[in-house]
């Protein structure tokens, strides 16, 4: 039989080392560096909280551009081209520039967008000209017509927005469009009726229908009513029925053009007695 030994385990006793003098200095270098680390951030957030820091950076913008004006960047010239209706004094307010001011402490998209609020400006562009001018180039809307809607009469351009909605006494030649979606659809509607002088120089006012089609109000009362499409062919039709038969000068209450090739004639009681008693076809 062979005899296997038996292996005894001894432990090792470890002894910690002393820490260094050199490792206990950079230990409390550490120490110092998070704890100062800590303080700059408290310091920091502190500033930000109380609005000190911004107001600190503020002043320091302020400085540099008044130091900027000092060497001759500073605003001495406004230069505007394109205005022909927009009020100088609306103008004026909204730029918000005045002589002397830092050019290059002027907010420019700032000063486009209030600008561009003004009724009449359809699009602006603004520039700095270096060292002392502003230039400013407009582009204003094109008045359409005036638009009443739930009571109130504005003045609208060709896309349909607002130009103003006081002063409007220079503008009573335009023709007058009613309903809510009317804005959107008139320009197509007037580009149209202008090529028949003899129908659009009685229109009253072009009104919207079910946000589908368009009544016409003549003048001496009369409605023209216009199917929803093939609007051209239908005027086609009332202006060749006005230039044969004089049909704006009859007792007619009622036109109806919706049903193609048919021209619905809907005349006064006195108009329909008469043509009964004559025999008269109306």
């Amino acid at each position: 039989m062979r005899l296997i030994p038996s292996l005894s385990k001894r432990k090792k006793v470890t002894r910690r080392k002393p820490i260094s003098r050199l490792k206990r200095r950079r230990i409390a270098v550490g120490v110092v560096v998070i704890a100062f680390g800590g303080g700059l951030v408290g310091a920091v957030w502190s500033a930000v909280q109380t609005g000190w820091l911004e107001t600190q950076m503020e002043i320091a913008e302020n400085r540099v551009m008044e130091a900027t004006a000092g060497a001759g960047l500073a605003v001495r010239e406004v230069l505007v081209r394109g205005r022909q209706i927009t009020a100088r004094d609306d103008l004026i307010a909204a730029l918000d520039i005045h002589s002397g001011m830092p050019i290059l402490a002027i907010e420019m998209e700032e000063a486009r967008q209030r600008v561009e609020s003004l009724g009449w400006v359809k699009s602006v562009t603004i520039a700095r000209r270096l060292p002392d001018t502003i230039y400013v180039q407009i582009e204003e809307r094109k008045a359409l017509a005036l638009w009443q809607h739930k009571g109130r009469i504005t003045l609208i351009d060709r896309e349909g927005a607002v130009i103003q909605r006081r002063k409007l006494e220079g503008f009573a030649a335009l023709p007058l469009v009613v309903g809510e979606d009317a804005p959107a659809n008139a320009a197509s509607l007037l580009d149209l009726l202008r090529t028949y002088p003899a129908v659009s120089g009685q229109v009253e006012a072009a009104v919207r229908v079910s946000g589908r089609r368009w009544n016409l109000r003549l003048r001496n009362g009369i409605d023209i009513r216009l199917p929803a499409e093939d609007v051209a062919t239908a005027l086609d039709r009332l202006a060749e029925y006005q230039r044969e038969h004089a049909l704006f000068e009859r007792d007619v209450i009622a036109v109806d053009l919706r049903v193609p090739d048919r021209l619905i004639v809907r005349v006064t009681g006195k108009a329909a007695e008469r043509a009964r008693a004559t025999g008269e076809n109306t």
